[in-house]
């Protein structure tokens, strides 16, 4: 009739996991790296030593480097694709550090102007304009370009770099999404 708590372990850490990757979504939006909480939570998990008497947590500490490893992943892959997505579109080197400078600071600023949904904007934006800016200066130091030219050339370097991190974005996003799902069904198969 009486249960332990230990019986309930599996049960508490999958929820964990699940609100912790709702919290990662909520972050992830906020322009922040929310995708490494669900291996925050493993990584605690394991070095607590929770584990259940069914046996459902033995491999937390496999589950905490693969959660973590993933984030790491998706943080590689949203910074790479913004520099890709300039050098698919010939950017220069002030293009690329222009866009990195430009994200970063459009992250903080959209986050201060418009909580939530502003972080992500303000990257976008800032990504773009900082691309842009870079470029054109670059183009403008080696007199390639006539006026017109270096704006329509810059212009395409920031809108292939936004789109570069907006692709890089929606990785993290999906992510989440991903680790959500999957301890979801764990939550859904344990009860």
């Amino acid at each position: 009739m009486l249960e332990s708590l230990s019986e309930h372990t599996g049960f508490f850490y999958y929820l964990f996991q699940c609100l912790a990757s709702m919290v990662g979504l909520l972050v992830v939006s906020l322009g922040l790296p929310g995708q490494f909480l669900p291996g925050i939570v493993a990584l605690i998990g394991w070095m607590l030593g929770w584990n259940d008497d069914a046996g459902t947590l033995d491999s937390i500490g496999v589950e905490a480097v693969v959660l973590v490893g993933a984030g790491f992943l998706a943080e590689l892959v949203e910074f790479v694709s913004g520099l890709i997505g300039g050098k698919a579109a010939g950017a220069s080197r002030q293009g690329s550090i222009g866009a990195m400078i430009g994200g970063f600071v459009g992250g903080i600023c959209g986050n201060l102007l418009l909580p939530i949904v502003g972080g992500l904007v303000g990257i976008l934006v800032g990504t773009f304009v900082g691309a842009y800016l870079g470029e054109k200066k670059a183009l403008e130091q080696r007199q390639e370009h006539s006026g017109a030219e270096s704006s329509e050339k810059a212009v395409t370097v920031g809108f292939a770099s936004l789109v570069g991190r907006a692709l890089g974005l929606a990785a993290k996003i999906v992510l989440v999404l991903m680790i959500l799902f999957y301890f979801s069904l764990e939550l859904l198969f344990l009860w």
